[in-house]
């Protein structure tokens, strides 16, 4: 049971099938960050914004992979209102994102995100 005035992060807001990664991954555009690299793609008309984080081996253990999947998630989950709908977003963590803060993840995610929103606006016909 969710609290009143908290935002929710439910399933309709993640990317959760390889399928639906690949589709952002040869369809998106990109942005690369510090941090991260975003990847992002217009989802069917009226669905909200969703989110797929993946995390390789390479920026470290289970424990530090996992962290940052958290940090990034909480950046999105708190600021939804901020995104804006109809995106599928696949964010991609660097080694650098390990000592990063949570504000950091969050500036550089939103950001990334507004600057792909607007250039995929200027794409449509």
């Amino acid at each position: 049971m969710a609290l009143p005035g908290r935002s929710r992060f439910d399933k309709v807001r993640r990317l959760r099938k390889r399928v639906e990664f690949l589709a952002v991954q040869e369809r998106g555009q990109r942005r690369h960050g510090r941090l991260m690299v975003v990847l992002a793609c217009r989802a069917p008309e009226g669905t909200p914004s969703r989110i797929g984080i993946t995390v390789t081996r390479r920026v470290g253990s289970a424990v530090v992979r996992n962290r940052i999947k958290r940090m990034i998630r909480e950046a999105f989950r708190t600021r939804q209102a901020e995104v804006p709908p109809g995106l599928d977003i696949v964010v991609v963590a660097r080694r650098e994102a390990v000592g990063a803060s949570s504000l950091e993840i969050g500036q550089e995610l939103i950001g990334a995100i507004h600057s792909l929103s607007r250039t995929l606006d200027k794409r449509r016909p």
